[in-house]
């Protein structure tokens, strides 16, 4: 996913046709991130989830003059992509591997509730990995990315398999410990 969700170009097209206040595009633009965190949660498939943000921004833009200003906009443009979310499942309702609505609605639920905290956590993972040793960080990148196996990686470099496994076991704990402290840091605050 690109740093910018919804094209920088396609924004400014929006401020200058003038429909929308400066506030909603600011609460949009400032949650977009956690909207398509949402709509993951509930749409494992990157295509599938790409669509659906589209589509959700797109109502969103719609009904933006529907948007009370003192209202929690993470939860209203959730609801509203959880409604797209659950027309998207009729359609691939024949895939045995879809959640049931009750499981839908209830990780929904979870995920607005907790979505300030995923936010803190994932920031402080970026922050972790930063700290990380530059072979690290490209170990992480090239087995998570997805474009391309354990395998191959460690193939490319000279590295058993069971090597990598381990080094990758290592990184994630020295993470998971980053993460913790980071934690407990904001808590004393």
């Amino acid at each position: 996913m690109e740093e910018s969700l919804l094209s920088l170009s396609l924004i400014g097209r929006i401020l200058m046709a003038g429909d929308h206040d400066q506030n909603f595009v600011s609460l949009f633009v400032r949650n977009q991130r956690r909207l398509y965190g949402y709509i993951l949660t509930a749409v494992p498939d990157f295509n599938d989830a790409d669509d659906i943000f589209q589509q959700t921004s797109m109502v969103l833009w719609e009904k933006a003059a529907e948007f009370r200003a003192d209202g929690d906009f993470v939860r209203w443009a959730c609801g509203i992509a959880f409604n797209i979310i659950r027309n998207y499942r009729v359609k691939q309702r024949r895939d045995r591997h879809c959640f049931s609505d009750e499981m839908l609605s209830r990780i929904a639920e979870v995920r607005v509730e907790k979505s300030a905290w995923l936010e803190d956590m994932l920031h402080a993972l970026g922050g972790c990995v930063d700290q990380l040793l530059p072979a690290d960080q490209n170990l992480l990148t090239a087995c998570y990315d997805g474009r391309q196996t354990i395998r191959k990686f460690s193939q490319q470099t000279g590295r058993s398999e069971n090597a990598v496994y381990q080094r990758l076991h290592r990184i994630r704990g020295k993470l998971l410990e980053c993460i913790e402290d980071q934690a407990r840091q904001r808590v004393t605050r």
